[in-house]
Order: C-alpha cells, then structure tokens, then sequence
C-alpha cells in the first residue's frame, strides 16, 4: 500500500460513521475507501456514485457488471484488490469458476451469451486505448440494450476504469475478509 489507510481509529466521528456503515454492509471498512478517506469529499463522490451505479435500481444484471469489472481490472493491471474481489462479487451473483476464468476471452468463449460478449468487448473498446467504439459496433449493442441499459452500461465500464486505475496505482491489498473468502493471502 503506498498511501496508508485512515483507520477507523484514526477517522473522525463523520467518517467513523461511514467505516460502520460499510462494515454493516461488507463487514469491513473497505481499504480502497480508508486510502481515499484522505480526501472524504472524494470518498463520499466515490461512494455516491458507486451506488447509483450498483445499487439503484439496476437495470443490468450483477453477474454481467462484476463479468465486465473482472476484464477492466485484468486490463487495468489491479491485480491485488480489484481482480479478486470482483471475482468473489461475480460468483456470489452465479459465475461460475470456468466463466471467471474464460473472460478474457469472453468473445469467443460458448459461457457467454451475446450479450455478454458485446458487453465484454465494449468494456474492452472503451479502455484500451488503441480500441475505440465505432457506430457500426454501438449499433450492435442498440440491438441487445435500450438506451437506459446503454447509459448504466456505459457509466458502470467508466466508473470501473477509473475506480481500477485508482486502486491499482495505490496498490490496495485486498481486504482479510475477501482473502479469507478466496483462500487468497
């Protein structure tokens, strides 16, 4: 970790708040969240739009958003927080061990179902760089999507490349409870 964490014992009565909220929730006080404490407006914009995104009514299903935070990570190189934890949300929401293990080559694997290739591959265009998103390939996606779909899609893949590049530049470890959840150490 290259920025130490504001710990709940070192965290203000607003922000300890905020730690038992999240403890209620993922029974911890997320590390990536104790690091962007440093910055509690930042951690707060970060948390309001993670919500938005992930718990306000959805319209896309979370095993198809953790499937896509699974491939910005791989990209993204967060290898130490990011790829375990969504591995460990994308199996709580029904993928299997084989699925996980086939998403970078989602395009042409038979787990996936069009529409999560296309998704798959969307999230691939818009963060590499030498990838773009051409119309003839959007219109591919209108054909699955409604435009609200698109949005929220669209949103998520964003939110995921920047939350990804944040943690993985800080170089977040994992949370114990999702080691202990992944056997990872």
């Amino acid at each position: 970790m290259r920025i130490p964490p504001v710990t709940p014992e070192k965290a203000d009565k607003q922000l300890q708040k905020v730690y038992e909220s999240l403890e209620k929730t993922y029974g911890t006080a997320l590390n990536p969240l104790q690091v962007m404490a440093h910055k509690p407006q930042m951690m707060r914009a970060v948390m309001n739009l993670y919500g938005a995104l992930h718990t306000q009514n959805p319209n896309l299903p979370e095993e198809l958003k953790e499937l896509v935070s699974i491939r910005i990570a791989q990209i993204n190189g967060c290898r130490h927080y990011c790829l375990p934890y969504h591995t460990l949300q994308a199996q709580k929401y029904g993928a299997s061990p084989a699925k996980i293990a086939a998403v970078a080559q989602a395009r042409t694997s038979t787990l996936y179902t069009e529409a999560e290739k296309l998704a798959i591959e969307y999230a691939e265009r818009m963060t590499v760089p030498s990838m773009v998103v051409t119309d003839s390939f959007f219109a591919q996606l209108k054909a699955i999507w409604s435009d609200e779909d698109l949005v929220e899609l669209s949103a998520w893949i964003g939110f995921m490349n920047f939350w990804t590049k944040v943690i993985a530049a800080l170089d977040v470890p994992l949370d114990p409870i999702f080691a202990e959840q992944l056997h990872v150490s």
